[in-house]
């Protein structure tokens, strides 16, 4: 049987039985093993009893014991790792069997049952538990979509939460996980461990074939896990630093290493470690130079984890699309020699965590395709430690969906906030699903600026509206919900100020100062440090607005509000050539909103004719920012008519760069045009242009 959705929790049909009486019938719990020889059950039933007497304020309303008559509830516990299902509840009148197949199932279904039961008797308090899934009044069973369920997020750090919520964290549950192989070396990484490239080791990535690498590894998993048992599984990742660099010696060669290509070496460390460690689980990636698949099939106890960095976030998943369709592809390649599929999928805009992004439509809609192809694990990449707006509902909603993707968001949305947000509720489920509702059809970025989440999905209105009513409603708040509150009030002040640097004119000194002095509270959360994942911490933001400003001073720039043309193509995102002359300078700390960028060898830009004459100085601004792969231009050049009338080289200082070109003999009867030459750079590189002034 799977599990189904009915108002407002996941259930199983009655099988055309009459309602059971309600909780708050029963004057006692009387809990006990459902086999009295069994172990297992006697210590999960004990543990049901300990946990469930700690949340009542009638301690005595729960005994161990079996029903004496009809005025307790019989509660059976039974751990049965023959059963077909991952949980079942069964229920009648007097009696409830909790059934499951495993204890990570079983741990899940008793706090299920716990938090089901406080819902209807008041002699329970479960304020720290989530809001069930799981009525507990029918019968009921279900199997897990997905064996591993992933969430990188703040809202799921707590490691006695996670298995009541049905999830897991890499921090908490792998051996080694990512792009973490440093760890291995205790003693410092020796030279034959890094990469051999064009006959000069490189310590940006490994060599996978050094048996300094392997040993290290060994030893590694041996101090810290031993040689591992069937009755807990660790997980161990091997994969390449987050490069193209492939180690090209003699034995990776051997192995089939080709200069885009690490997989072979890669899968032969993997494998002979599956090999050492048969009771432990490895898992190479399928991303940039481990992409391609090996030839051959690998040991049961090896997994891939499969990046979907260029797989679009979009609702219709139907392998429409040349991304989906190649994503298909690698699926079927990887299940051909790997018994383990997880997917590496991503919850956040990594450019902005404190913008909303609302994405669950998305995600179950992914999930749903994930699950047909085969894929028993899941990782959703969010914000780690850092502050998400909505990120807790967001936690929660995904865990429902990882155990049931055909779960509703809208009742989910609804029955999360109104355990965790008594007060507040309805101002936080109306507006988060309206910004599901706005944002379903969308094609979500995971590194966008707040240009694209106003055409997206973003009203700034309504979020100003939110923002109030939010703030008018905290007043009866308590406890957890008014400092959540108070967190999100302070968090969004960011959102306002971006929302601000998209005006064409510049607010009042008092309205900037309001939000800068709000959002510099943030120091009273300890999450609340940094709005992006990188580079972005919330005190140089505000540190950024207090020492410019987004809006230019017109010293009489000809070329304001001018209409500049290209015959350069322009990069798709990066297309609208207004942001040159719209008399708005773009911050050093963010190169989404007020910059141009391209990826061009050389950026022809063209003013029209009749803005310059004469002798005239142009300036130009450009971002010097090597973290994002961008870098001032080698040159910029001014021509008109086919001939050269200035040049400079620009500085590349990092952040702001403004240059000057000196200009003699500018006709006003024609076009002028101005060439931005890309300096050389191996690998990825972008020029960023900000204002064009004429003085």
């Amino acid at each position: 049987m799977s599990a189904v959705l009915v108002m407002p929790l996941l259930m199983m049909a009655s099988c055309g039985k009459a309602a059971v009486p309600p909780f708050t019938q029963y004057s006692e719990y009387a809990v006990c093993a459902a086999n009295v020889d069994d172990a297992a059950d006697v210590k999960w039933a004990t543990y049901l009893k300990s946990h469930f007497q700690k949340r009542a304020t009638d301690k005595d309303c729960i005994i161990a014991a079996k029903a004496a008559d009809a005025s307790q509830l019989q509660v059976n516990v039974d751990l049965d790792p023959s059963m077909s299902t991952d949980y079942a509840v069964e229920r009648d009148d007097q009696h409830i069997t909790l059934r499951a197949r495993t204890t990570e199932a079983m741990l899940w279904l008793q706090y299920q049952f716990m938090a089901a039961a406080s819902e209807q008797d008041a002699r329970f308090t479960t304020d720290d538990l989530p809001a069930a899934v799981l009525s507990c009044t029918q019968d009921t069973a279900g199997t897990f979509a997905f064996e591993y369920r992933g969430i990188y997020s703040p809202s799921n750090t707590n490691a006695d939460l996670m298995p009541i919520l049905g999830t897991h964290n890499v921090d908490f549950d792998w051996g080694l996980w990512g792009h973490n192989l440093r760890k291995v070396f205790t003693d410092g990484i020796p030279q034959e461990a890094y990469a051999l490239v064009g006959g000069n080791r490189d310590s940006e990535q490994f060599c996978f074939s050094s048996e300094a690498l392997y040993k290290a590894y060994e030893n590694y998993v041996i101090d810290q896990y031993g040689e591992g048992n069937n009755d807990e599984i660790v997980r161990f990742a091997v994969m390449p630093n987050d490069n193209s660099i492939v180690c090209m010696c003699a034995a990776c060669r051997a192995a089939g290493n080709t200069a885009a290509s690490a997989t072979p070496a890669v899968t032969k460390i993997v494998e002979r470690l599956a090999r050492r460690f048969p009771k432990h689980q490895f898992f190479t990636s399928s991303y940039t130079t481990t992409a391609i698949p090996p030839t051959h099939r690998l040991p049961d106890n090896v997994g891939v984890l499969v990046s979907t960095l260029a797989l679009p976030l979009q609702t219709k998943m139907n392998g429409s699309t040349a991304e989906q369709r190649k994503f298909e592809t690698t699926m079927k390649s990887w299940k051909n020699v790997s018994r383990h599929i997880y997917v590496w999928d991503y919850m956040r805009n990594f450019d902005d965590y404190i913008t909303p992004y609302p994405c669950m439509e998305h995600i179950k809609t992914r999930l749903q395709y994930f699950k047909k192809m085969g894929v028993d694990g899941v990782f959703y990449n969010g914000s780690g430690y850092d502050y998400a707006s909505f990120d807790d509902v967001q936690t929660y909603v995904i865990a429902q969906l990882m155990l049931n993707p055909d779960a509703d968001i809208t009742q989910l949305v609804s029955h999360y906030y109104d355990k965790a947000y008594p007060v507040t509720a309805s101002i936080y489920t109306d507006y988060y699903l309206s910004l599901e509702q706005k944002a379903k059809q969308a094609t979500l970025n995971p590194y966008s600026g707040i240009g694209e989440a106003v055409r997206m999905y973003l009203d700034a209105d309504a979020l100003e509206n939110f923002w109030h009513k939010l703030d008018g409603g905290k007043g009866k708040a308590v406890d957890t919900e008014r400092r959540n509150i108070n967190e999100m009030l302070t968090a969004l002040a960011f959102t306002r100020l971006e929302l601000l640097r998209l005006q064409p004119k510049a607010p009042s000194a008092e309205k900037k100062n309001e939000l800068l002095s709000l959002l510099s509270a943030h120091t009273a959360f300890k999450d609340l440090n940094n709005y992006r994942e990188s580079f972005g911490e919330v005190d140089k933001y505000i540190a950024e607005w207090r020492t410019s400003s987004p809006w230019l001073i017109n010293n009489g720039n000809k070329l304001r509000g001018t209409s500049i043309t290209s015959t350069t193509k322009l990069d798709p995102e990066y297309a609208d050539l207004s942001v040159l002359t719209d008399g708005k300078a773009g911050f050093a700390s963010d190169y989404h909103t007020g910059w141009l960028l391209n990826s061009s060898a050389q950026l022809s830009l063209t003013a029209p004719q009749g803005k310059l004459s004469g002798n005239s100085t142009l300036q130009l601004t450009f971002l010097q920012a090597p973290q994002w792969h961008i870098f001032a231009p080698a040159s910029v050049e001014v021509w008109q008519g086919g001939k050269l009338i200035g040049k400079t080289m620009p500085v590349a200082n990092e952040g702001r760069n403004s240059v000057k070109v000196m200009l003699s003999g500018v006709k006003i009867s024609a076009p002028v045009e101005i060439k931005v030459n890309k300096a050389e750079r191996s690998g990825r590189a972008t020029i960023a242009v900000d204002e064009i002034e004429v003085m």
